[in-house]
């Protein structure tokens, strides 16, 4: 694997470079939950020094992909099912609120935004490509929270985000994913947003995380993000 000559001209560029073909190996089952991370492996591999690889596995630990310890090294994330329950009970609640204080600052634009990155995210499971389907969900759920205009409940909404990356791979990894299904869910939410019935939004958006929690927990072939 050769990296591209243009990239080794801009360090940053490089490390970031990087942190997509790990992340991509991550996404797609090459690195495996668990899995040691090997950096001189890596560098090898790559053609370049181990600093672009560090630099690279700190932004993928942002992420909720890398997990380092002290002694151990460096490891894929795995999430236990209470780390599913914390998780998922958690966004449920944030969500919940954050999407009935989103509909008055919602625009047109903005549902335009949501309905592409539905489409996105169906062409992505059509294409097997985690990584894209990780992005628009995330890209999806983010635009609606930030519409809230509530600083707090946004920020405490990114913290979570550092470990959805490892709850996508954890369930990607544990059940298969029907196309048809979580973009209809995607659609369900959407068409609460735009009926700006609050009661409606909030509950649908509550349930969302509820239901996929539910679903993981009792082993079903189905589970949507």
């Amino acid at each position: 694997m050769k990296v591209e000559k243009n990239m080794l001209l801009n360090h940053e560029n490089l490390s970031d470079h990087v942190a997509k073909i790990i992340r991509k190996m991550i996404l797609n089952g090459s690195l495996k939950p668990g899995e040691k991370v090997n950096q001189a492996q890596l560098a090898e591999s790559l053609n370049i020094s181990r600093g672009p690889i560090r630099e690279a596995l700190r932004s993928l630990q942002n992420e909720g992909l890398i997990k380092h310890e002290t002694n151990k090294g460096t490891h894929v994330t795995t999430l236990s099912s209470q780390d599913a329950y914390e998780i998922y009970t958690l966004r449920a609640l944030l969500e919940g609120k954050a999407a009935a204080l989103a509909i008055p600052n919602l625009n047109g634009n903005d549902y335009n935004k949501l309905e592409v990155l539905i489409e996105e995210f169906k062409n992505a499971m059509d294409e097997k490509d985690l990584e894209t389907e990780a992005k628009c969900d995330i890209d999806f759920h983010r635009l609606i929270v930030n519409a809230s205009k509530h600083t707090r409940l946004i920020h405490m909404h990114q913290q979570l985000d550092t470990q959805v990356g490892a709850m996508f791979l954890t369930v990607a990894n544990t059940l298969p994913m029907r196309a048809a299904l979580v973009v209809e869910n995607h659609k369900k939410l959407l068409d609460a947003l735009k009926s700006k019935d609050t009661v409606r939004v909030s509950r649908e958006f509550s349930n969302h995380y509820v239901h996929a929690l539910n679903e993981l927990k009792e082993g079903y072939d189905l589970l949507t993000i």
